[in-house]
């Protein structure tokens, strides 16, 4: 069954939690394809721009795979009577109190900065669970750039990985995990990381 397009001043939530405010269809001048134009509800409330049929598709499971959500933007349904700014406030806040939306009080830089220094629990005990830390940086190591951040995630979160989060990082980047205990697992996914890195550094130069 085909989505519906969305309209204006309706409100969406990306599959990473965060919400969004449709603001208007428009088209591109060159191609004359659909686009989303729609705004951030936090600050400091962007505008941003995505091609319809990429708004309105589906996950990348490949890339994503622990997920949950079906689709990239979830349109929000509201409660009858409330009104559309106090819903989103509300279901924000909800989330995080209860850790849904795997962000809490730490912005993405302060928790990629913790994560990086090699003693994330130093900086985000307290603050999130082993479990939403896991999560999170299993997201940010899947959006870096360069093999060589991945490799720095993948060394903050080394305290928080198990095996089935191993096996996600492995389906993700093509690497065939050796046999053996989560260490020695571990400690494969680490050297394809780096063989990884040195190409990519050899590449670029």
């Amino acid at each position: 069954m085909e989505r519906k397009k969305p309209v204006s001043e309706e409100f969406y939530r990306h599959f990473k939690g965060k919400i969004y405010q449709v603001k208007m269809l428009a088209l591109d001048s060159e191609t004359l394809r659909e686009q989303v134009v729609y705004q951030a509800m936090y600050e400091p409330y962007q505008y941003f721009v995505r091609d319809l049929e990429e708004f309105m598709g589906m996950v990348d499971t490949k890339k994503y795979p622990e997920v949950g959500e079906k689709y990239r933007f979830e349109k929000i349904t509201f409660e009858r009577g409330q009104k559309a700014e106090d819903s989103v406030k509300k279901e924000q806040w909800q989330k995080t109190q209860t850790g849904d939306s795997g962000r809490g009080e730490i912005s993405d830089g302060e928790f990629l900065k913790a994560i990086k220094t090699g003693q994330p629990e130093r900086y985000l005990g307290g603050k999130l669970t082993d479990s939403e830390i896991a999560h999170r940086g299993l997201l940010q190591l899947l959006d870096a750039d360069t093999f060589h951040e991945r490799r720095q995630i993948l060394i903050g979160l080394k305290q928080y990985i198990d095996k089935r989060m191993l096996n996600n990082i492995a389906v993700a980047f093509d690497i065939v995990l050796e046999e053996g205990d989560i260490e020695e697992q571990y400690d494969s996914v680490m050297r394809c990381m780096e063989a990884f890195a040195r190409y990519e550094g050899g590449r670029l130069r």
